[in-house]
């Protein structure tokens, strides 16, 4: 049995199992709580006169039909007379697209699936990335720290207290990149057209204890308009002496 054929037996099914055009909107109306039949027809998107010649004819249209079917599961549906060409177009169109969103809705639940299956053996990897991230909030006005969170200590040898409260240019970063920090402040600052930015860089930030530079890996999130700078960073496994990157 082809595609087109077992689309037409469905239909013919469907067919089958259909009732009165007053029943179908009885039953619309007690769903829905409706007390007047234009209700019923802004509910199928008609005009009532188009509700009355339904009536009168005993006939609604499939797509109409489908509608009550999809919303309404109890509802036994009236058999159309004489159905149109494109009537019978809308139906199988409907089912083909109700097809294809079902395949779809199966390839996305077959790659959840794939990715639970594979994240078994990924999660050292994630857990060890995820150990070192390190995240601040601040303001992008003066360079303020608000927030501090992360693997902070274990990574760079500050308690969240050391660093909040705290202007990046107080002794974190190399002098150099200060500079380059504060050039990309004032230039945000000074733009009118711009309310959000993302970009990533490579900064130096001193260790707490040990008093070496590491290379910090840098997403920044800028927005202008609440005054807020959102930083994700991760180190870099070479730690570089201030000697060297002075060179």
């Amino acid at each position: 049995m082809n595609n087109i054929n077992y689309l037409l037996y469905i239909i013919q099914v469907i067919f089958i199992i259909m009732n009165t055009v007053q029943n179908i909107i009885s039953k619309v109306m007690s769903h829905f709580g409706f007390r007047h039949k234009y209700q019923v027809a802004e509910y199928f998107g008609v005009s009532p006169q188009a509700l009355s010649t339904w009536l009168t004819t005993g006939k609604i249209p499939s797509r109409h039909i489908l509608k009550v079917r999809s919303e309404i599961q109890e509802t036994v549906i009236p058999e159309p007379q004489d159905s149109s060409i494109e009537e019978n177009k809308t139906v199988i169109d409907y089912l083909i697209n109700e097809n294809v969103r079902l395949k779809n809705k199966v390839l996305k639940l077959n790659a959840k699936i794939q990715n639970l299956q594979s994240h078994q053996t990924e999660d050292d990897l994630f857990e060890r990335i995820n150990s070192r991230s390190l995240i601040l909030v601040g303001r992008l006005s003066d360079g303020m720290i608000t927030e501090a969170s992360g693997n902070w200590y274990e990574s760079m040898g500050y308690l969240e207290n050391d660093l909040i409260n705290h202007k990046y240019e107080d002794g974190f970063i190399h002098p150099d990149d200060q500079v380059k920090i504060k050039n990309n402040q004032m230039n945000i600052l000074k733009s009118t057209g711009i309310k959000e930015s993302r970009f990533s860089t490579i900064r130096r930030w001193k260790h707490g204890k040990k008093g070496n530079y590491v290379m910090l890996s840098m997403v920044w999130y800028i927005n202008v308009e609440k005054d807020q700078v959102e930083i994700i960073a991760k180190p870099i496994d070479t730690d570089l002496d201030s000697n060297y990157l002075k060179n």
